[in-house]
């Protein structure tokens, strides 16, 4: 997909050989990708539960679930990732990248959790070196694996 839009982000760049973890480490570092498209597809895949229809108000998963990634922003002097809970009465899965370190965090949201959230978000805290903040509360809803972030999917 060579085009005039392409040509003009990338230059060069278009002609240079590289692996497919390279091409999707630069892409995700432009922020090109949709890493929430991942993370739904990614879980359907491991999990083999099927994801709704596109535009399905409140859940991402045919067993009820939504899904959510965040990756670590500087907000104001803390570091932070945000998880939407706006038009959702489901439980979350959702899948944090803290950015300095590429390290993965999972989580498990039941609705009990934020349901009595007036904002449309909450925010999982790090520290600026990317290691978490776990006397935050949300960190109890922390998972150990993404495998069994994909058997809550089921």
């Amino acid at each position: 997909m060579v085009n005039d839009l392409t040509k003009t982000l990338f230059g060069r760049k278009l002609n240079q050989t590289m692996t497919l973890a390279d091409a999707l480490s630069f892409l995700q570092e432009q922020r090109l990708i949709q890493v929430g498209e991942l993370a739904e597809r990614a879980i359907s895949k491991k999990s083999g539960v099927a994801l709704c229809p596109k535009n399905t108000e409140g859940i991402d998963t045919v067993t009820g679930k939504q899904i959510k990634h965040a990756q670590t922003q500087l907000d104001r002097t803390e570091k932070r990732a945000w998880i939407s809970k706006k038009n959702t009465m489901a439980p979350i899965l959702a899948v944090v990248t803290e950015q300095l370190t590429g390290k993965q965090y999972f989580f498990h949201f039941p609705y009990s959790a934020y349901c009595w959230l007036s904002a449309n978000a909450f925010s999982i805290p790090f520290y600026d070196d990317g290691a978490p903040y776990r006397k935050n509360s949300w960190w109890q809803y922390e998972i150990d694996s993404f495998k069994k972030l994909c058997e809550l999917a089921k």
